[in-house]
């Protein structure tokens, strides 16, 4: 059975997003932020931080190449980046890292939690970071028609409200599947991840020398 071009494009791109994003894996730093402020207001925090994940992904795949044009830089070379990027996520993920493309140490210390939380550092840099940033510019290339644009406009709505209720049961679920369980589900989607990005620098190589494109 051949699958639509258009329906896996949309597949490709939302299992991409969905690993990148784990939010299952920001579990542990979104406890951490919130469990020292009982007052905090933990629905608006959740409520702020999916929107603002999807509102800047909806950005990117939107407005995103655009951008690149403005700048003179080829998808090509974008998505070699983009795919060098997700290798350092996908093995900081394998490795059972926190990775520090999306945050670091000296910036978790630095944040005011009392203070658009649920913006920075949750949803940028820690969510909707680099990574899912430059998949989303990458992918939106293949997006060449309207069934496109709308399964990959609903995906990430659709990511935003798994964000939204992840979070809002963070202390339930961190309980329920403990360290051990986050860390196997970010393993695997570590895994995914590093396949994908591979397939990403792959591509973007054979864009820049044509040449090579019958030896891949």
């Amino acid at each position: 059975m051949i699958m639509n071009p258009a329906l896996s494009d949309v597949i490709k791109f939302s299992i991409t997003l969905i690993s990148i994003i784990n939010p299952l894996g920001a579990i542990p730093v979104f406890l951490g932020f919130t469990k020292n402020h009982k007052n905090l207001n933990i629905k608006n925090v959740t409520n702020t931080c999916a929107s603002a994940c999807t509102i800047t992904i909806l950005m990117s795949l939107i407005f995103g190449q655009a951008l690149l044009n403005f700048f003179g830089i080829s998808i090509a070379s974008f998505t070699i980046g983009g795919g060098f990027l997700l290798f350092t996520m996908a093995f900081s993920m394998i490795s059972g890292q926190q990775s520090t493309t999306k945050i670091n140490t000296e910036e978790i210390r630095s944040f005011d939690f009392e203070r658009e939380i649920g913006i920075i550092p949750l949803a940028i840099p820690l969510l909707s970071g680099p990574g899912a940033i430059s998949t989303s510019i990458i992918h939106a290339k293949h997006f060449t028609s309207s069934t496109h644009w709308i399964a990959a406009i609903t995906i990430v709505v659709l990511i935003g409200i798994i964000i939204k209720i992840i979070l809002s049961y963070a202390e339930y679920l961190g309980q329920r599947l403990g360290q051990i369980g986050l860390n196997v589900m970010t393993r695997i989607m570590g895994l995914i991840l590093l396949s994908m990005s591979i397939e990403m620098i792959a591509s973007g190589i054979k864009e820049i020398l044509p040449a090579l494109r019958g030896s891949f």
